[in-house]
């Protein structure tokens, strides 16, 4: 048994009112082990792909909460509106998040449909961040990265490599604007939280 399933499983034990789960395998882990206490999930990209909720409107079973999904249209389009002469596309992410590679699928699928060549690339840790980063680099005209747990704890190790290669990064969280993306039309994890906790509060 792995430690987020051994944490899962003592606070299960400790039958709590309502479960305040963050992340998709945060989330998954505790609705994989109990259907009757509540759980209020928050930093989930892709709820229904991840097998956590029916459907938006209707989650059903004993999860509800607030997903990071975004308009990933206006955020390619945005990258255009500050260099029209983007060609290539880059992006990272990660292997471990079913929610990452979710994301990365549709960006691809956008962007291409926008005329972009993209060229993905898949890290297993954050460890692997810099050498790909670099590779990356190397080929593309800007990268994206998504709001993966892995890429934000790497996110510094990122603009090392762009920054020395004179790379745009369009990031997905605010917060990676701030830390020095060029821009985003992201979500604000704040406010997901606070969505999160009226969910949790009306509902339950």
């Amino acid at each position: 048994m792995n430690l987020l399933s051994t944490i899962a499983e003592h606070v299960i034990s400790q039958n709590p009112d309502l479960i305040f789960a963050v992340t998709t395998p945060v989330s998954q882990t505790f609705q994989n082990q109990t259907d009757e206490i509540p759980i209020v999930m928050t930093g989930i990209n892709d709820p229904i792909a991840a097998g956590l909720v029916d459907s938006l409107e209707k989650p059903g079973g004993n999860i509800s909460g607030s997903s990071n999904q975004y308009l990933l249209d206006e955020h390619l389009k945005l990258m255009f509106a500050i260099d029209p002469n983007i060609e290539t596309l880059g992006m990272i992410y990660t292997s471990s998040e079913d929610n990452a590679q979710v994301e990365a699928e549709n960006v691809k699928e956008i962007a291409e449909s926008l005329g972009l060549k993209v060229e993905m690339t898949i890290i297993a840790s954050t460890l692997d961040m810099q050498m790909a980063a670099e590779n990356l680099s190397s080929k593309v005209y800007a990268i994206y990265v998504g709001s993966g747990n892995a890429i934000a704890s790497a996110f510094e190790s990122l603009l090392d490599a762009t920054d020395r290669m004179n790379i745009a990064v369009y990031p997905s969280v605010d917060i990676m604007v701030q830390q020095g993306g060029l821009a985003a039309i992201a979500i604000n994890q704040a406010d997901l939280g606070t969505e999160a906790a009226r969910v949790g509060i009306l509902k339950y």
